[in-house]
């Protein structure tokens, strides 16, 4: 995808990196960082992305989203909040796939794997529908179970599931949502 397109979704403050640029995919992981990313340097509770640029440009990285200047030599786009970047640039990256899914979010302390398992169950059942679930316990996408890492997943874990709910022909995404995703622009 063209830089030029997740560009247009983002408060850019300054870009030194060439719009025609191919992204072949998002990090924030520099370990998972593959030639042609797009490398997010998230500011965390514990750890700073920030820290990690150089090995991402080590590993590939084509441009860096940050919110400081790097330090090492690659094409960046600095903006405020490379979290809430983060999730604006994975929607776009994978086309936006909840305008196609009639989205069912599940919040509260107690009872939202039960109720989202149950929401899907009854879905299913009452309509017909093909009906992907993002929960604590496992990811569904209809009868295909996907392994959950947390209740809410990461931005760029979030798109990627509902883009395959949408290519597996899903038309309702059940999900958990925590507060703690929430506060963190998930």
């Amino acid at each position: 995808m063209k830089l030029k397109r997740l560009l247009s979704v983002l408060d850019v403050c300054e870009c030194t990196a060439d719009p025609e640029l191919d992204v072949r995919d998002i990090s924030f992981d520099s370990r998972t960082t593959q030639p042609g990313d797009l490398f997010a340097a998230v500011c965390g509770y514990e750890s700073d992305g920030h820290r990690f640029i150089g090995a991402a440009v080590a590993r590939g990285a084509a441009v860096v989203l940050c919110q400081r200047k790097p330090e090492v030599e690659i094409p960046y786009i600095l903006v405020a909040d490379s979290r809430l970047a983060l999730s604006r640039i994975c929607c776009e990256f994978f086309d936006n796939p909840s305008r196609e899914l009639t989205m069912i979010g599940v919040t509260g302390t107690n009872g939202k794997t039960t109720t989202t398992c149950l929401i899907k169950q009854l879905l299913e059942r009452t309509k017909g529908a093909k009906v992907g679930l993002i929960g604590t316990n496992q990811n569904l996408i209809g009868e295909s179970a996907v392994p959950a890492e947390r209740t809410t997943p990461d931005a760029l874990t979030l798109q990627r599931l509902l883009a395959q709910m949408v290519d597996a022909g899903c038309t309702y995404a059940v999900m958990e949502v925590s507060s703690h995703a929430l506060m963190q622009k998930r």
